[in-house]
């Protein structure tokens, strides 16, 4: 028998609608906003399946449009909908005159993480923001969009103008995580989700170019600090991802190069990932099985383990004790 490393574990939206103790405290407080904006119930929120499942993570319960809402974008979380922004046009629509004052509004977010901070222990904690593409995305398209026919117009028809506020919203987002590691956070993420829009051109000028930024300014302002990257959906972009823009983790989802995995391991960046939540609604002998898969897929690399997209409601919490029992038992069989 062989020592192996631990396999880190953390779930993106491990705090959610799928534990009962979070929607206790959802039906007392509609208003996601306002929830997301009170360190008390947000802190508790981000603590609660650290304190069920014992993960090694714990991530900020925040959202990644509290972003347009700073730069005075009308934002609301309607129930059965999800999120509904009035769609802006142009930077003209934006109040960006003081990003100080724009960061402002997000004050009870960095008081969040101080609290974590404060009753972390020996956890990791990660701190996060959308990617610039993506929250650009929920601008244009005012919501969740199926087609993103919007986003893709605008960013054909008036790509100076769009690469305008990606600008904006990269330097916003460059001080909002240097508040939030200020605050405690030693990992951050940022979620590029809708990263495979996009190809070519579109993919350096919108996905690359803005997210290479980020990395650059924030090891700047603190080499401790982690960052993990997930360009979801990029495909074989993902090599030119890692080529281009610092990664000291890269987070996949379930299609990538079959070459990948070896250049991850040249430049010394860990992989995390790749559950299909979907198989977690499955029974707990597929679980095992996937979950046996993703940690033999990724045994020669430095591995975090977690899912390729987020927790869906749906999901058995006897289900998520099942990954972690697999995870911990495959740790000792080597």
């Amino acid at each position: 028998m062989k020592t192996v490393n631990k396999t880190p574990l953390w779930f993106m939206r491990q705090a959610g609608r799928y534990l009962p103790e979070y929607m206790k405290i959802r039906s007392e407080n509609p208003d996601f906003l306002k929830l997301c904006f009170n360190p008390n119930l947000a802190s508790e929120i981000s603590l609660q399946p650290i304190r069920r499942f014992d993960l090694d993570f714990i991530i900020l319960f925040s959202d990644i449009l509290v972003i347009p809402f700073c730069l005075g974008q009308d934002v609301k979380f309607l129930k059965n909908h999800g999120p509904s922004l009035t769609p802006i046009f142009s930077k003209k629509d934006l109040n960006y005159s003081n990003l100080k004052k724009c960061l402002d509004k997000l004050a009870n977010i960095f008081e969040t993480l101080k609290v974590l901070n404060s009753k972390r222990g020996k956890k990791n904690l990660i701190g996060f923001c959308g990617g610039p593409f993506t929250v650009l995305n929920y601008m244009i398209e005012g919501g969740t969009s199926l087609s993103h026919s919007k986003i893709k117009k605008y960013i054909k028809y008036q790509k100076k103008e769009a690469l305008e506020i990606i600008r904006i919203l990269t330097e916003v987002s460059i001080e909002y995580l240097k508040k939030q590691i200020e605050s405690g956070a030693n990992y951050i993420q940022i979620f590029e989700s809708w990263a495979g829009l996009l190809e070519k051109e579109e993919y350096s000028d919108f996905i690359i170019k803005p997210n290479k930024e980020i990395s650059v300014e924030i090891k700047k302002f603190s080499k401790r600090t982690k960052i993990i990257h997930f360009p979801r959906g990029s495909g074989n972009n993902y090599k030119n991802f890692v080529e281009e823009v610092y990664c000291d983790v890269i987070s996949l989802d379930q299609n990538y190069p079959t070459d990948l995995l070896n250049l991850l391991r040249k430049k010394e960046i860990t992989v995390q990932g790749n559950l299909d939540p979907q198989e977690l609604l499955k029974d707990t002998i597929t679980v095992e099985q996937k979950t046996k898969e993703v940690l033999e897929k990724f045994k020669e690399n430095n591995h975090i383990f977690n899912l390729s997209h987020g927790i869906l409601p749906k999901t058995k919490i006897s289900n998520i004790e099942k990954v972690i029992k697999v995870i911990k038992e495959y740790e000792t069989s080597k």
